[in-house]
C-alpha cells in the first residue's frame, strides 16, 4: 500500500511525495510551482484523483490565504480561490460549522475570520468579501517590549485552535498570552486569556481529547505547561502547578538553549498521555552565537524530537526521552490520521524522515524510511493524502 505526503514551504514547488509502506521506500512523484513560503497547508477534500487543499504565502509585510487543488491523474495544480492577509500568516482552522477560515498572523499580530462556500462541485472557497480583524492589545504595551526584547515587541499570533465549546484559542509568542476568543456570527472578540509564564512565547497548543487541559508550547522557553480548562470561565487562567517539562535534549548546555527553538507539539491520536515535541537549531547554535564556549566540535546528526509521557490524568509528566533524527532544523512534523507513522522534516537540510510508532505508550520510534537526494529544501510542512 502506497501513501501520499504533500510537502511544502520556503521553496519554489510543492512535492508530492509516496511513501510505499511495503517496501519503506520514500520517492518523489511531482513538483508543482506554489507561491511565496507555503509554510501551512491542510487537506480539505478528496474526489477521485483530485485532492483540494487550503494554503498561506508568508510574506513579511503581506501574504495571502489560498484554496487550490491537485489532480494527480492529469498532473495539474491550480489555485481556486485567494485572499490577501496581513504580514506572515501563521496557521489557520476551518471553523467546525464550515462557515468561515480563521487566520492567525505572526508579523499582522491579528485574528482573522474569512467567509466560505462549500459545494459539491468547487470544494471549499474563500468568498469574495472583507475579512473580520481584530487585534488583540500587547501584552507588555508599557514596557514596550516582553522579557525578550529582540522577539518580544508586538503581538505575534501564531496557531488558532477551535474548542467544542465554540471558542477560540490563538497563541501569542509576543503578548506571552492564550487569547479567548468568541465569535458571534462575523463578530469576533477577546473574551478571556490565559497567561503562560513571561518570557515562553507560545507557539504551539493542543487539547485532550475531552478538552480538560489544555498543553502549551513555549518556542523560546523550551517548556510545555499544562492548564486546567475544564471551568467554564474564561478570567485569567494560569498555568497547573507542578507541571512543566523541558524538552530540551541534556546534551545542549543550559547557557546555549537561547540559541534553539522549540517548534511543533502533537498528541498521539489513539494513544492516550503522550506528547511529541520537536526540537531545532541544535546545529547552528554556534553559528548563531559565535561568542560562546564550550559549545561541541562535533555537531549532532541533526536536531530531536522529544517524546514526553504523562500520568494517566495528564497532570504530571512520568517520563521524557529524545529521538535523534539527521533532520537539520525541524520545522514541521505530522501524524498520520492512524497514528501509525509521523513525518519529520528538516527545513535546512536532511529532507524528510518517516518513523513507525509502537509501544503501549507511543514511545518507540523506529525510522523506517528517508529522503533527500533530488529534495529542494525549505521543508517546514506536511500533510497526508
Amino acid at each position: 500500500m502506497a501513501r501520499k505526503l504533500l510537502l511544502s514551504g520556503e521553496r519554489a514547488d510543492f512535492t508530492v511525495v509516496d511513501f510505499d509502506e511495503g517496501s519503506k521506500k520514500l520517492s518523489i512523484v511531482a513538483n508543482y510551482p506554489s507561491p511565496e513560503n507555503a509554510s501551512w497547508v491542510e487537506t480539505t477534500s478528496t474526489e477521485g484523483s483530485v485532492n483540494r487543499f487550503i494554503g498561506l504565502s508568508g510574506g513579511l509585510s503581506v501574504g495571502s490565504l489560498y484554496t487550490f487543488e491537485i489532480d494527480h491523474a492529469n498532473d495539474t495544480c491550480k489555485i481556486t480561490s485567494q485572499q490577501p492577509t496581513l504580514g506572515a500568516p501563521a496557521h489557520f482552522i476551518t471553523l467546525g460549522d464550515k462557515s468561515a477560515l480563521v487566520l492567525g498572523t505572526f508579523c499582522g499580530g491579528s485574528i482573522a475570520l474569512y467567509p466560505i462556500t462549500v459545494t459539491d462541485s468547487a470544494g471549499l472557497l474563500l468568498m469574495d468579501t472583507p475579512r473580520i480583524e481584530i487585534f488583540p492589545k500587547f501584552a507588555y504595551e508599557a514596557n514596550g517590549h516582553g522579557p525578550n526584547e529582540g522577539r518580544q515587541h508586538q503581538c505575534h499570533v501564531h496557531q488558532i485552535l477551535e474548542g467544542k465549546n465554540g471558542l477560540l484559542y490563538a497563541p501569542d509568542l509576543g503578548s506571552d498570552r492564550v487569547w479567548i476568543v468568541r465569535r458571534d456570527g462575523t463578530n469576533l472578540e477577546i473574551c478571556g486569556e490565559i497567561q503562560v509564564p513571561p518570557g515562553t512565547g507560545p507557539r504551539h497548543a493542543v487539547f485532550t481529547s475531552d478538552e480538560k487541559i489544555m498543553y502549551v508550547l513555549g518556542e523560546m522557553s523550551h517548556e510545555v505547561t499544562a492548564y486546567d480548562m475544564s471551568g467554564k470561565s474564561t478570567d485569567l487562567i494560569r498555568p497547573m502547578e507542578g507541571f512543566s517539562v523541558n524538552i530540551i535534549p541534556s546534551s545542549v548546555h543550559a547557557d546555549h538553549q537561547f540559541m534553539m527553538d522549540s517548534a511543533e507539539l502533537s498528541l498521539h491520536p489513539t494513544i492516550p498521555n503522550v506528547l511529541y515535541v520537536s526540537n531545532r537549531w541544535e546545529k547552528h547554535i554556534a553559528e548563531r552565537e559565535p561568542r560562546l564556549t564550550n559549545v561541541p566540535e562535533k555537531l549532532p546528526s541533526g536536531d530531536t524530537v522529544a517524546v514526553v509521557l504523562l500520568s494517566s490524568d495528564g497532570k504530571s509528566v512520568e517520563g521524557i526521552s529524545h529521538v535523534r533524527t539527521s533532520l537539520d532544523t525541524i520545522r514541521g512534523m505530522r501524524l498520520s490520521d492512524d497514528g501509525k507513522y509521523m513525518a519529520a522534516l528538516g527545513q535546512e537540510g536532511g529532507g524528510i524522515e518517516v518513523y513507525e510508532i509502537s509501544g503501549e505508550r507511543g514511545e518507540v520510534w523506529t525510522l523506517i524510511s528517508s529522503l533527500s537526494e533530488d529534495l529542494e529544501s525549505g521543508i517546514k510542512h506536511a500533510v497526508w493524502l
